[in-house]
């Protein structure tokens, strides 16, 4: 408690005794004595002596205000706050005092305007003004929720539009529901409008708030992603948006068992770059093939349920394309019960580059994958694959000749389950031909019976390929000794070997704290590791973490799988996690 003190009133013509004043000040200073030791009714006390003493003294009402506030006795504090505002209504100590005892009491709209009486009445060049306004904005701003302003007010409308782009479409509805001026500003802003994505949504979208959205954008929508919306009223959003004559880019994941009106849906939609169809949409591989067809702008296209009913005798004109010079994305999926495993006709064989000069990305995926589930004989003879930069294949039957026919510009390969037809008994599974694989960087085996020790050197060492990740998961014809020996070539055919950063060895045969500790004797630059389903124990870990303290080569480990590890104990798991490791179980 302070107080600024030697300041006497005079009214009239009045004026105390010296003994009076000076009384007055040594019981004032036992006061603030008291008041340090918090004994605040001996305080009470010495400042009421006081003023008996010299009742025109605002300091000494100012700590007793002061001292029945930290008492809880506002009525009182308020009294002689009062008494100060009423002595010297030029000085700031009185209005500062009333309005923080109205503060304390909850009265903050009262205090508001204490604060603004007092810069009516106190002189511009009083030291207190400056305090008087900045509580006074300080509490205005606690009035109106803080500092909180209209940032559509404030921002100027590009910085505005630009924050906005980033929200969601479940958080823009949100925003529009705040109130009118933000629904105004907002609905004329028809840029804001162009991409509709219904993921986010936790309920069933109903087909107004498509309408709505569309209407908003003045028809102009570009992208729009389709999802959890009521079943029974899909074709009537489709309807709505093949409206939009700017439409590039659809991802529906909706349900649809009508082939023939879907097509009849969605060949409106002449300027479709990108077309993804879900799951949910089962689609006949005729339908795929007319659509690829009607819809020649396409660049990337994902069709994830697709059947083809096998019949006999001679098949009916394929509704395939011959060309399809702009398709960089093509994704075909299935799941369809055929126990002569499923038919491509029409994409295989035909996908060399004369069919998909341009093509970047092939998947072709049996889901769940099995052996010989579809025959991948991509190409005739003296053909080669387009310029492919990713190849994912589930459940493909391949030839001997896949890894002579890889382009080389493969950046990414991944091969689940599936089986290889070799030539002959006896043989090599896979022809090696001159291809090194310059850019090969992702490598992904996962439940692929034919990988073995023979099949990995030619991925590994027959190539050139600069991998940083390779995944050997559930293949249970190599073990982690093959694996070490392969990696750990001292010929040193293929050197970008010691570069690999992500590994994987999931259920891998022989692979124990041994193995992994050979493993990362020869991999110095490893940072994720899959051992999920192996022998290891909490041996592993320890070692791992341990070396995160250490110069070591095992030091630059980031993180590690072990779902499955039934050796590991919870006690180790936890120590590798203090010692900075990710440990996913």
């Amino acid at each position: 408690m302070a107080s600024r003190s030697g300041t006497r009133i005079v009214r009239g013509v009045t004026s105390k005794k010296k003994a009076d004043i000076e009384q007055a000040a040594a019981l004032q200073r036992a006061g603030q004595n008291a008041y340090k030791v918090g004994d605040l009714q001996g305080a009470i006390e010495s400042f009421t002596e006081a003023l008996v003493a010299n009742n025109e003294d605002i300091g000494i009402l100012d700590n007793r205000a002061a001292t029945y506030c930290k008492l809880k006795l506002y009525s009182q504090a308020r009294a002689d706050a009062r008494a100060m505002v009423k002595l010297a209504p030029n000085d700031d100590r009185g209005y500062l005092r009333l309005a923080k005892v109205l503060c304390l009491d909850g009265n903050f709209d009262k205090a508001r305007e204490i604060y603004e009486y007092a810069l009516q009445k106190i002189p511009a060049d009083r030291p207190g003004r400056n305090a008087l306004v900045q509580l006074l904005k300080k509490l205005q701003d606690k009035l109106a929720g803080g500092n909180r302003r209209d940032p559509f007010t404030v921002l100027p409308l590009e910085i505005a539009e630009l924050t906005l782009r980033h929200f969601s479409f479940k958080q823009i509805v949100a925003i529009l529901r705040v109130c009118k001026g933000w629904s105004r500003f907002l609905g004329g802003l028809s840029s804001l409008w162009m991409h509709v994505d219904l993921t986010g949504a936790r309920s069933r979208v109903p087909w107004t708030s498509v309408r709505n959205y569309i209407h908003r954008s003045r028809a102009q929508l570009t992208n729009a992603t389709m999802t959890n919306l009521v079943p029974s009223t899909t074709p009537k959003v489709l309807d709505m948006l093949s409206r939009c004559p700017q439409l590039e880019h659809l991802g529906l994941m909706v349900p649809h068992d009508q082939p023939k009106e879907f097509y009849l849906k969605i060949k409106d939609f002449r300027h479709l770059k990108s077309i993804v169809c879900g799951a949910d949409i089962s689609l006949s591989h005729a339908c795929v093939g007319s659509i690829l067809s009607t819809l020649s702008k396409l660049e990337k296209a994902a069709f994830l349920r697709v059947w083809d009913n096998p019949t006999r005798g001679p098949r009916p004109p394929s509704t395939w394309p011959q060309h399809l010079p702009n398709m960089k994305s093509l994704t075909i999926g299935s799941s369809q019960e055929n126990p002569q495993g499923l038919s491509f006709p029409d994409v295989l064989p035909g996908v060399g580059s004369s069919v998909y000069p341009n093509l970047e990305e092939l998947g072709l995926v049996w889901d769940p994958a099995r052996a010989q589930s579809y025959r991948f004989d991509p190409v005739q003879e003296e053909e080669h694959l387009p310029p492919l930069r990713i190849l994912d294949l589930r459940g493909a039957a391949v030839q001997h000749n896949l890894y002579s026919i890889l382009p080389t510009s493969l950046e990414t390969l991944r091969l689940f389950s599936g089986s290889i037809e070799t030539p002959h008994l006896g043989g090599n599974m896979l022809t090696p031909g001159e291809n090194e694989l310059p850019n090969l960087k992702t490598l992904m085996f996962n439940d692929t019976p034919w990988v073995n020790h023979s099949t990995l050197s030619l991925f590994l060492l027959h190539s050139k390929a600069p991998l940083r990740t390779l995944h050997v998961n559930f293949c249970h014809n190599i073990n982690s000794e093959d694996l070490i020996n392969i990696l750990n070539d001292p010929s040193g055919a293929n050197p970008e070997l010691k570069e690999l950063t992500d590994v994987g060895v999931a259920c891998m045969a022989g692979m124990d704290d041994w193995g992994v500790g050979n493993l990362s004797a020869v991999l110095p630059n490893l940072k994720i590791l899959d051992l999920s389903q192996t022998r290891i124990t909490g041996c592993t870990i320890r070692m791992f973490a341990d070396a995160r303290t250490e110069e070591s080569a095992v030091e630059k480990l980031n993180g590690l799988i072990i779902k499955g590890c039934d050796g590991v104990s919870r006690d180790a798991i936890e120590y590798g996690r203090q010692m900075g490791l990710k440990i996913i179980t």
